[in-house]
């Protein structure tokens, strides 16, 4: 698992539970995410289900602040582990572009 003094995440539901299951699943996806932080960082998630005409879609959004930077990346899919994947991959992308930078 990764450090809890580098990363305080918040977790929020909106229109679905918040199982178990989810956090697990969360908590993976979110593991290494300190060796691109520089110091204690601050981590949003929202997960929402939003019915559409077109069937129900999920979206992920994740928003990190670390070093006076906001890394922000929201994505939406038919279901939410797909969802998930597509927002930490794409935040992770923005992480690895800074610290090649560096």
């Amino acid at each position: 698992m990764y450090n809890e003094f580098m990363l305080n995440y918040n977790l929020k539901g909106t229109g679905l539970s918040i199982t178990p299951e989810l956090r697990f699943y969360l908590d993976r996806k979110l593991e290494g995410i300190e060796k691109f932080l520089q110091e204690p960082s601050h981590v949003d998630v929202e997960l929402e289900y939003q019915e559409m005409r077109h069937g129900g879609h999920y979206r992920a959004e994740l928003t990190i602040e670390s070093a006076g930077s906001v890394y922000r990346a929201s994505e939406w899919a038919e279901a939410l582990h797909p969802a998930i994947d597509s927002a930490t991959n794409a935040v992770f992308g923005e992480l690895r572009r800074k610290k090649k930078k560096r």
